[in-house]
């Protein structure tokens, strides 16, 4: 194809004497950090309902090159003649070699939405590789009809062109950074040669059924004291006692007889009273304080799962989802410091997704009873945590990530809903990785 071509022909010397150039024009910003970045580009986005599986992708001519052979007159351009066969050869091309089954049954696409764009081409020395080639771009949907909601979905991904930023004379295939929206919850993927498809299935909609399990508070179950039969047992002691008594003072032995047959009946009653439960009640027992080793496997999933709240797209999900692991008064204050910690300012306010929560150190604190608003005693403990969170915003193909590092201290309460987050204090707070770019806006246009 004709990308494949360009890239055989290019001359390094020439390429290296471009990026000189572009060095001079945006000295800000290295090859590598510049968006989206010279050479093949898609961007990638996967939607699935009870409607359709939807894939909408967004991708220069470099890359429309690389997938399908689309002769036209001028490399970086796609005229109103040439422009009505674009649709049949994307769709003969996608419906052959990118292969979508749902339910386990093979289902064809329809196209839609074809667009192209008008770039500004006062952007082309951020290009010059690809040049206005690299600039221009289609977007498009592929949409696979569904009757109901699949509970099982199979995308394959078999283009990969090559990444030339990463080696302009043997570029590796390039990893294409994609997002899949279902069942309300947004999630980050990346296509690769190794693993160049997706297997979804779903989970029903339950968010209880995306968040770690939290173990429960140890009950304790006490001793239960038969307190009616013991009080007839002593009782009959006391009467045997007392015939037994005066039988000896009247030297008769009927008082004793008469006892005895009256604690025969108290003992058999008191056995009664055992075998039936009546008059027994429980000693002690109850709620235990857990030990650090249990605090700390009650903490963990918590704490995890406040991050896995905001896999949801909409705020509701993720308050409903948060309300599972925080307190009601803590729950605003947590969602806007975390919120806050996900926005890329870089990134034009993009909200990253959470890939990973990483636990660095966890030392329990104080482990004590302490009374709640109802006025029961609840188990109450303090946990100092250092963790690390991995966030990522996709676009174009690639991916930008952020780590920051945190150390807070948190109240952990067995409340009326179970172990729940009360409050926290962060103490530090570092960035430990970022990435910066140039935005690029366009409209586009039918």
């Amino acid at each position: 194809m004709r990308f494949r071509s360009c890239i055989q022909n290019l001359h390094l010397r020439r390429l290296l004497g471009w990026i000189f150039a572009l060095g001079a024009v945006s000295p800000a910003f290295s090859a590598e950090e510049l968006h989206p970045q010279d050479g093949p580009h898609v961007d990638i986005r996967i939607f699935i309902d009870a409607e359709a599986v939807a894939i909408q992708l967004e991708m220069n001519l470099v890359f429309l090159d690389y997938l399908v052979d689309f002769p036209r007159e001028e490399p970086a351009r796609i005229s109103s003649v040439e422009w009505p066969e674009l649709q049949p050869t994307l769709l003969e091309f996608f419906e052959r070699s990118h292969p979508v089954r749902i339910d386990d049954q093979r289902v064809l696409p329809e196209l839609e939405e074809l667009q192209i764009n008008d770039p500004d081409l006062a952007l082309l020395p951020l290009f010059p590789i690809s040049g206005e080639q690299g600039l221009r771009k289609i977007r498009f949907r592929l949409v696979y009809p569904t009757n109901s909601m699949p509970s099982k979905v199979e995308i394959s991904w078999t283009t990969f062109p090559p990444d030339i930023l990463t080696d302009l004379v043997d570029p590796p295939p390039l990893d294409l950074a994609a997002e899949l929206d279902a069942e309300g919850v947004r999630a980050p993927l990346l296509f690769t040669v190794d693993e160049p498809g997706l297997t979804w299935r779903a989970l029903g909609g339950s968010i209880d059924a995306r968040l770690l399990d939290v173990p429960e508070s140890v009950i304790e179950p006490g001793s239960r004291v038969p307190v009616l039969a013991i009080m007839f047992f002593v009782a009959g002691g006391v009467v045997l006692i007392v015939g037994f008594l005066v039988a000896r003072a009247s030297s008769s032995p009927i008082p004793l007889v008469a006892a005895a047959g009256i604690e025969g009946v108290l003992l058999i009653s008191g056995v009664g009273l055992i075998v039936s439960g009546v008059g027994t009640i429980t000693m002690g027992g109850g709620t235990r304080l857990p030990d650090d080793v249990e605090a700390e496997a009650i903490f963990r999933p918590l704490h995890a799962n406040v991050y896995r709240a905001f896999d949801y797209v909409e705020e509701s999900d993720i308050y409903d989802a948060l309300d599972r692991s925080v307190d009601g008064p803590f729950l605003e204050t947590l969602y806007r410091t975390i919120f806050r910690g996900l926005v890329m300012q870089e990134e034009g306010g993009a909200v990253a997704r959470v890939t990973e929560v990483r636990p660095i150190e966890i030392e329990v604190g104080d482990i004590v009873m302490q009374e709640g608003e109802d006025g029961l005693e609840r188990p109450v403990f303090t946990v100092s945590c250092r963790w690390q969170v991995d966030g990522v915003v996709s676009h174009w193909g690639h991916s930008h990530q952020r780590t920051n590092e945190y150390f807070a201290d948190w109240d952990v309460v067995d409340g009326p809903d179970g172990w729940q987050l009360t409050g926290a204090e962060i103490r530090e707070q570092d960035r430990l990785e970022e990435e910066g770019h140039v935005e690029v806006g366009e409209e586009f246009d039918v």
